[in-house]
């Protein structure tokens, strides 16, 4: 009877199996590489690129590892230091929702608050508990019109915080907590007008955005608050 060897067909199995595995890291290696280039090159820069989400840019800019650029002869001259106090409207309503006071300090630093009360209607009400924000300019942003014209004398803010909300609805017989996250971004004009939104976000809530225009005044003191 003829012998069967078994060993030889188990030595081949395990090196058709060394193989298959060498070659799955190898194109699992691949893939990594692949998901890095793609993320990082999808990444678009925040100075360029107008971000439609106030908390997508927020992100990039947090990690963004770019210099800061000094302050051109057309921006706004912001060395003693600027103070906005303005009324927040809902973006397509254009009904009320609540004050900001906005600090532009010296050394380029924004900080702020948004206080107030409001209704939605006649039943629900909102008390807002806190709002602060904090943030800085950024003047290597191009201002760039619906036509697509810029204009290198508007100076680009930003600042990001949270927020506390009471709202009440009578309706329903109920006080509730609202609380997230407060974007605040705006152009600041040689001749000291912020045209700003500011955009709140919270678990569970669709994110709200309200706009802004007010005449700074000169806040001298060095510190924000």
């Amino acid at each position: 009877m003829r012998a069967i060897h078994l060993r030889s067909g188990v030595r081949r199995n395990r090196g058709d199996s060394s193989l298959l595995a060498l070659l799955l890291i190898a194109c699992l290696v691949c893939i990594v590489i692949f998901l890095k280039w793609y993320l990082k090159s999808a990444v678009q820069d925040p100075d360029i690129y107008d971000y439609p989400e106030a908390w997508k840019e927020w992100r990039v800019r947090e990690k963004s590892e770019k210099p800061a650029r000094e302050l051109s002869a057309k921006q706004p001259d912001i060395s003693e230091g600027l103070k906005f106090d303005t009324n927040l409207s809902d973006k397509d309503s254009k009904e009320p929702r609540g004050e900001m006071v906005l600090f532009v300090g010296p050394d380029g630093g924004v900080a702020g608050s948004w206080n107030g009360f409001y209704h939605k209607g006649r039943t629900r009400s909102f008390q807002i508990m806190n709002g602060g924000f904090g943030g800085r300019v950024y003047p290597a942003k191009i201002h760039r019109s619906e036509s697509g014209e810029e204009d290198p004398s508007m100076l680009y803010l930003m600042a990001k915080g949270d927020f506390l909300i009471l709202e009440t609805d009578t309706k329903k017989g109920r006080v509730e907590r609202i609380a997230g996250d407060i974007y605040v971004r705006g152009w600041l004009s040689p001749d000291y007008v912020l045209t700003g939104e500011v955009t709140i976000t919270s678990f569970g809530n669709k994110a709200e955005k309200f706009t802004c225009k007010s005449y700074g005044r000169v806040h001298k003191g060095g510190a924000l608050f």
